[in-house]
């Protein structure tokens, strides 16, 4: 049986973070231990995890970072205290299905050349109910369907693509050891993370089934005007190189998806003049003439805010 250890990084949302703790908790294969990073200023978080700590069998390591990490430190801190051999990083806000550890665990026995392992996501609302339709387009959109099960993907595909999630993956704890978050492009750098594994050549493995559950919730990163995970992802993925076909095609798609998002955050983040050469570019093309397009053009002018 491999040691799986789970970490967790929260800030100041105690009642999910228990929600999610106890999602590991009800695991069919038990985790070794489960690890949380709390950003949060106060000791609200803190007082709720000790009451979990009291009733489990299972070690749950609570670390208060005081000053606070942020996002990217939090996460290398968490890689460099696991013990356990496999480790799985989950958001405050999204939760493990009762089986997963079990499911990407059996992955692992039965195919041991592969470094990381995911299955498809939940998309849940505010108060946790699936959103089953948003559900299938939203993993059809990130190359998680039976087609592509197992390893069809190259891992630069796979990274290149976002198949592989931001969080609710299994990986060889010995790989985190070595790769880091950056902290040094924002909210990007859980993408960039993931496309570095498959830019390394780390061995993906897509399970053709429901692991985890994605929160979709009002307070959460995407949507604020101080987040830029679209914008540096644009910028990762225009200087991607196209390895392959399929390659170039996702490479295509994802900065036609990512382009309107991304003008916007870099008018709020970082620079007007970065946004209108997306605004012009190519991947935003035509849609310059929508409605939107025109709102966006009288943003970055500074007509409205």
């Amino acid at each position: 049986m491999f040691k799986v250890s789970i970490i967790i990084t929260t800030y100041k949302r105690p009642d999910l973070v228990v929600e999610a703790i106890q999602s590991c908790l009800c695991q069919t294969y038990p985790p070794f231990e489960i690890i949380i990073g709390d950003d949060s200023p106060d000791d609200v978080t803190k007082q709720s995890i000790e009451q979990l700590q009291l009733t489990s069998n299972i070690p749950i390591h609570y670390i208060h970072n005081q000053p606070a990490l942020k996002q990217a430190r939090n996460v290398n801190m968490l890689f460099d205290a696991v013990e356990g051999e496999k480790t799985v990083l989950l958001h405050d806000d999204d939760l493990l299905l009762p089986g997963a550890l079990e499911i990407m665990t059996q992955a692992f026995s039965e195919n041991p050349a592969i470094d990381i392992a995911y299955g498809k996501q939940y998309v849940i609302n505010e108060s946790g109910h699936i959103e089953f339709d948003n559900s299938e387009n939203f993993n059809h959109s990130y190359f998680r369907s039976t087609l592509y099960k197992g390893s069809v993907l190259t891992a630069y595909e796979a990274g290149l693509s976002q198949q592989i999630p931001n969080n609710g993956y299994m990986i060889k704890s010995a790989i985190i050891k070595k790769t880091k978050w950056r902290t040094d492009i924002g909210n990007g750098c859980e993408y960039e993370f993931g496309y570095r594994l498959g830019v390394e050549g780390y061995n993906m493995y897509y399970i053709d089934t429901y692991t985890s559950k994605y929160r979709v919730a009002a307070n959460s990163m995407s949507g604020s005007r101080t987040d830029d995970a679209a914008y540096q992802t644009y910028l990762i993925l225009k200087n991607a190189p196209n390895h392959t076909e399929r390659a170039t095609k996702i490479k295509r798609q994802r900065l036609t998806e990512r382009a309107p998002i991304a003008i916007t955050q870099a008018i709020y983040t970082s620079s007007k003049k970065e946004a209108a050469s997306i605004l012009f570019s190519p991947w935003y093309g035509l849609r310059i003439l929508s409605p939107r397009g025109f709102k966006r053009l009288l943003l970055l002018a500074g007509f409205i805010n």
